[in-house]
């Protein structure tokens, strides 16, 4: 399968998931659940690359939203990541994750897709989570 043939077919998962992510945003214990599988499955991975250098970003946005600590995020934005993560954790995806090596190709294509899609949106979750921990520290300083 070729790499564009690949970034269409995770744009178009991305796409086609964003009902089932809304079902998993409302309901806290199936997001608390997916969640749980998918930084279960980042352990199980030794070293997939970089593409995955930007998911445990991704995890704690979705949670802030979530618990409405960052509601600042367009809601397409929380929606594609979940969607993303719904695939990740799927072992039964466009190449199968027992396919050693090309199994996880697909999943780092729907990674990057995903990425590309709310890249400004983890910038500036970024920015404030930054901004959020250097308040704590000075508060923390001036006690």
């Amino acid at each position: 399968m070729d790499k564009e043939m690949l970034k269409q077919k995770a744009e178009e998962f991305l796409a086609a998931n964003k009902g089932k992510a809304a079902a998993i945003l409302e309901d806290g214990g199936k997001l608390d659940e997916l969640l749980d599988k998918l930084e279960a499955k980042l352990r199980e991975i030794p070293k997939a690359g970089e593409y995955l250098a930007e998911v445990p970003l991704m995890i704690s946005m979705v949670k802030d939203y979530a618990q409405k600590d960052y509601p600042d995020v367009p809601l397409g934005t929380i929606l594609a990541i979940i969607a993303a993560f719904l695939y990740l954790v799927n072992p039964k995806d466009i190449v199968p994750d027992n396919v050693p090596v090309v199994g996880l190709v697909d999943d780092a294509a729907v990674i990057t897709a995903c990425i590309a899609l709310t890249k400004s949106d983890l910038g500036e979750y970024s920015k404030w989570k930054d901004a959020k921990k250097a308040a704590a520290k000075e508060a923390t300083a001036e006690a």
